[in-house]
């Protein structure tokens, strides 16, 4: 059996034994329509809202979110289709919703934007989760939250969200609510509420009973009568969106996850004694975004099995917190017997020893080994080494699945 997986710009060939069963899950194919007569055909059709004309009426001052780099939305098009409906709002700013990671370069922000980002460069400001000067308080969750959010949030009359919802590993979906915790809040009120991933409920496709999101919605609550109109893609790196849904920010949410898990979540028989997670962009960018790989895979691995994760991490290690964390726990088995006191980061450190203590995890990046053995990967020189080794291991009539743009996809059996 050959295969080839992408790894940066590069594709990787690997050979296996034509005894090992191989599966591999690419994304699925799917047609969808054009964006912009997928975003023309959710404007006409707004759920639980008037349209966005009705909602710009007598608008005095717009704020306009939008996602970071780190999500596959396809912002700079959807703007195009918005443009009838912004060129004439006369006090008009965009938010780039960072949440905790780092700030967009000038080269980023011109990713995002496109076309605009000449025409709006004074009017884009980018969230900073540590400016104190840049946050307001709006309450406490019963969770415990102390939710701050940027100025620009409580200042605006008006908010309209542009995100892409797709499977997020403790917070059930990307999305809706998440624009604003963690995308516009502080670093406390995203530390507390990420310590609610420590809970067996915060899964990926995971919103009932999910506590993380449900401190999200009370954070959203939060936001008491603010006039918030969201427009919400499901877009699986396509041309086409695989769905549009706008008007009121959670029934566009919720309307939006109904179409993702049918494009994201994809049926296996079985679970295997080998996964290779295959990470594309854009979370192939750093060691940080490979949780969620690394959490798509195990939901298909057998006990005692073998997780390969192969990411680029061209840009690094991204947020480093847990990687300083790291060094008040040197092995896995001492972040479980911890005391769960939590700092930001102790969630990543926790859910990797988790399954650690069922599972070996492995991982083929361009990064130092040492950093990977600092968060409990065992670093591979290279995929091919890494496969014969784990089937040396499993044995040749193992069975081994390839999960494609794993941060993305998830097996479900």
């Amino acid at each position: 059996m050959e295969f080839e997986v992408p790894f940066g710009e590069r594709i990787l060939s690997v050979s296996l034994p034509p005894e090992t069963e191989v599966t591999i899950l690419s994304p699925a194919e799917q047609g969808g329509l054009p964006l912009q007569e997928a975003l023309k055909e959710g404007l006409g059709h707004p759920l639980g809202a008037e349209s966005l004309d009705y909602f710009l009426k007598d608008c005095e001052h717009l704020l306009v979110l939008v996602n970071d780099l780190f999500r596959p939305t396809p912002t700079a098009q959807i703007l195009r289709g918005l443009d009838p409906y912004l060129r004439n709002i006369a006090q008009l700013g965009f938010l780039v919703a960072t949440g905790l990671h780092p700030k967009p370069s000038p080269e980023d922000l011109k990713a995002i934007f496109g076309e605009y980002f000449e025409r709006y460069r004074g009017r884009i400001h980018s969230h900073d989760c540590d400016d104190d000067n840049q946050l307001v308080s709006f309450g406490k969750t019963s969770f415990g939250s102390e939710v701050e959010f940027h100025k620009l949030v409580f200042e605006a009359s008006h908010i309209l969200t542009i995100s892409s919802v797709e499977p997020h590993y403790f917070s059930g979906y990307t999305g809706g609510r998440k624009m604003f915790l963690p995308g516009v809040s502080s670093r406390r009120a995203t530390q507390s509420n990420h310590a609610l991933a420590l809970s067996e409920r915060a899964q990926p496709l995971s919103l009932e009973g999910n506590p993380v999101h449900q401190d999200m919605e009370e954070a959203l609550n939060l936001l008491g009568d603010k006039k918030i109109f969201s427009i919400q893609v499901v877009s699986a790196n396509s041309e086409n969106l695989q769905g549009c849904f706008c008007g009121d920010i959670r029934e566009a949410f919720y309307s939006a996850v109904e179409r993702a898990k049918e494009i994201f979540t994809r049926k296996v028989k079985q679970k295997f004694d080998i996964v290779v997670a295959v990470v594309g962009p854009p979370l192939d960018k750093n060691l940080y975004q490979i949780q969620k790989s690394m959490e798509h895979a195990k939901m298909a691995l057998r006990e005692s099995g073998i997780v390969i994760l192969v990411s680029r991490c061209h840009q690094g290690i991204g947020n480093n917190d847990w990687l300083k964390l790291s060094e008040k726990f040197p092995s896995w088995e001492e972040v479980l017997t911890s005391s769960k006191e939590w700092s930001l980061g102790f969630h990543k450190l926790y859910r990797t020893a988790q399954l650690k203590s069922w599972a070996q995890i492995w991982g083929v990046t361009s990064l130092p080994p040492e950093i990977l053995r600092r968060v409990y990967i065992e670093p591979k020189e290279s995929l091919k080494r890494a496969l014969d080794e784990a089937i040396s291991i499993k044995g040749k009539g193992c069975n081994l699945l390839v999960l494609m743009d794993a941060g993305h996809q998830v097996p479900v059996l």
